[in-house]
């Protein structure tokens, strides 16, 4: 009887564990949209910092991945996460992202998104200019894939459910 509810606890965790996996693996950054005039509006401020870590302020799995992608140290991702001009630039892509998904507008082009990303970075004089060359470089390594990340966020207009 003790090796059956063993097995059934073991069972219930595992599930339990999995689960809680899936749940944090899969988390994505809600955009929330409302109609305003005729136009879509986001809603909620994003900051690179809302991309890079979870609800509860924990770096996530994007993090180490940039983090490792950049050879960086902590102090220059947390630079890179709280420059304005490059979370200018978010807000740029996201409003256009929005436009793109909402409005049937067109969307950055990886050139464009490429040439925002190095104005961006090379506007900020609080980076310094071997964090810069390593940032330009990987954006220009990986736009495709930054496009697809940043295009593939998930929009929601406010009352529409997930």
């Amino acid at each position: 009887m003790t090796k059956k509810i063993t097995t059934i606890t073991i069972l219930v965790l595992s599930i339990i564990l999995v689960s809680l996996y899936v749940i944090t693996s899969t988390y994505s950054l809600i955009i929330e949209v409302i109609d305003k005039d005729g136009n879509s509006e986001v809603i909620n401020d994003i900051t690179i910092r809302d991309l890079l870590t979870n609800d509860d302020g924990t770096y996530n799995q994007t993090y180490y991945d940039v983090f490792n992608e950049l050879n960086i140290t902590e102090n220059e991702a947390n630079i890179l996460m709280d420059s304005i001009p490059l979370n200018e630039a978010l807000n740029s892509i996201i409003n256009n992202l929005v436009d793109y998904k909402f409005n049937n507008k067109q969307r950055f082009t990886n050139q464009e998104l490429y040439n925002l990303i190095v104005l961006s970075t090379m506007n900020d004089d609080n980076i310094e200019t071997s964090l810069k060359d390593k940032v330009i470089a990987k954006t220009n390594q990986y736009i495709e894939d930054i496009a697809d990340y940043l295009y593939g966020l998930e929009t929601v207009k406010k009352g529409e459910s997930v």
